[in-house]
């Protein structure tokens, strides 16, 4: 068999099967704590429970459409499903897929993309329990000894890279930028101010969903003129 019917035949199903299984799973134990709760008669009041399901859902609703469109191009099958199950995937899944693309030399989207991805996304997963196990033992006291200039600095670490991983998109689809960089600002502007006066669920979704979706279409538009 060749390659790429190895990945479409074999491996992908053989993904898709056990990550559902396993996102099941995943899903069951993060109610595990509240199950293990009630079922000792330890229960919010259902007023409590409705008012703060209320507020905090029409924050979020929006991300089960955005991000899996968002990220797959870079994560591909199988880093979805690592990524969704492990978290932290905006600041930490993204980047180390998009990183390991970019130094193997493949394309993202294509099946040695997304293979290399899977590579980056597992690696940054057995990274990551290790460091917050050191975290969690020892992170107090790392904390309180480290000077107030270092602490102060780690604040940054999130926004630069944001910034790193945009110039590096920047970079290597220029023409896209053109258009997706000033509709993401225009839209980031409006959701600050204009768009406030709509219900929180459209406030918060709609500059993401067009920012999205718009810069999506212009680059589908750009490729079939030929012009990336």
């Amino acid at each position: 068999m060749k390659n790429n019917d190895i990945f479409n035949k074999d491996f992908i199903p053989y993904i898709i099967k056990n990550g559902r299984l396993l996102s099941l799973l995943g899903m069951l134990l993060s109610f595990g704590p509240g199950i293990a709760l009630a079922l000792q008669g330890i229960f919010p009041p259902m007023d409590a429970l409705l008012a703060a399901v209320s507020i905090r859902l029409p924050m979020v609703a929006h991300l089960y459409i955005t991000e899996p469109i968002s990220y797959f191009a870079v994560l591909g099958i199988p880093g979805t499903y690592m990524s969704f199950l492990s978290g932290n995937i905006s600041n930490l899944r993204l980047p180390c897929g998009s990183v390991a693309q970019e130094s193997a030399g493949v394309q993202e989207g294509t099946d040695e993309g997304t293979i290399i991805a899977t590579i980056g996304v597992a690696v940054s997963t057995f990274v990551n329990i290790t460091v917050l196990a050191i975290g969690v033992v020892g992170g107090t006291y790392i904390t309180s000894i480290l000077p107030a200039k270092v602490l102060e600095g780690i604040n940054l670490l999130i926004p630069a890279l944001f910034a790193s991983l945009a110039a590096n998109y920047i970079r290597q689809n220029p023409k896209v930028a053109l258009i997706g960089v000033p509709l993401a600002f225009a839209m980031t502007i409006l959701g600050m101010g204009p768009l406030q006066v709509l219900p929180s669920a459209l406030a918060n979704s709609l500059p993401i969903l067009v920012t999205v979706f718009g810069t999506m279409g212009a680059g589908i538009a750009l490729a079939k003129k030929g012009k990336i």
